[in-house]
């Protein structure tokens, strides 16, 4: 399977402290990729580097069939769609306004998008926002607008931050039903989140962050092996060490 994502060496830094060191990570053309990792581990500056809002010290990129440099940043960004942690939004839009600004920043056919628009909206219950401003939504509702426009961008790469993050149960199963019917037309997901019931759930291939290094990369293969005598909570605690707590709160 040929890959949508290919990461050598990257090095990210704040200041002095080093958030991403040295990470190497391949995620599959057509996949659900799971990205998980504690508080800190840099999954959301590693999101933030792939869709060029963060910069990056050192290190190769190769996404959409580019090479991310300078040259190709541009034409990267129209096939790249994203939901970040906070979502991104424009405030002083109204929903259906922000969800043309941004298809039309992407190049989208604008024929029939509105309907399009409307059948999400109504999908993610956020349809009677539809010319409410952004900056009067819930915090769902910002992440729902968020993902529902990302989805009407049609990227070839679609990354999502903790996107099921103050969403309700009845939106993150719905939000899994349009993952996978992106998944089926060929477009490449990664997926951070720290439900990993969700993930375990959703993904093909997962990875684990942790202190800025992929320390754990576990594809259908090794996953069937490992999940067939733990779930991938029990997985996830032994690599990351997650032990040796419980005595603290004795006192309890």
């Amino acid at each position: 399977m040929s890959e949508a994502i290919k990461i050598s060496g990257l090095i990210k830094s704040y200041d002095e402290e080093v958030v991403l060191k040295e990470l190497d990570l391949s995620v599959p053309e057509g996949s659900i990729f799971g990205l998980i990792g504690p508080n800190g581990a840099g999954k959301s500056t590693l999101i933030g580097v792939l869709t060029g809002l963060l910069s990056y010290d050192d290190g190769y990129i190769h996404i959409a069939g580019l090479h991310f440099n300078d040259d190709n940043e541009t034409a990267i960004k129209t096939q790249v769609a994203s939901v970040l942690q906070p979502p991104l939004l424009f405030e002083q839009f109204t929903s259906l306004e922000f969800i043309e600004y941004v298809c039309e920043i992407y190049g989208v056919d604008t024929s029939g998008l509105i309907e399009r628009a409307y059948s999400l909206m109504e999908y993610f219950e956020i349809k009677d926002f539809a010319k409410i401003k952004v900056t009067k939504l819930s915090s769902g509702s910002r992440k729902k607008l968020a993902f529902v426009t990302a989805v009407l961008t049609e990227p070839k790469v679609l990354l999502l931050d903790e996107p099921f993050e103050a969403v309700d149960v009845i939106s993150i199963d719905r939000m899994k039903t349009i993952l996978r019917k992106l998944k089926k037309k060929g477009i490449t997901m990664i997926v951070t989140s720290h439900i990993l019931e969700v993930v375990e759930n959703l993904c093909d291939d997962i990875a684990i962050l942790h202190k800025g290094q992929i320390i754990a990369y576990l594809d259908s293969v090794s996953r069937e092996t490992l999940e067939e005598n733990a779930s991938l909570h029990e997985i996830f605690n032994k690599y990351v060490e997650v032990e040796g707590k419980d005595d603290i709160v004795d006192w309890l």
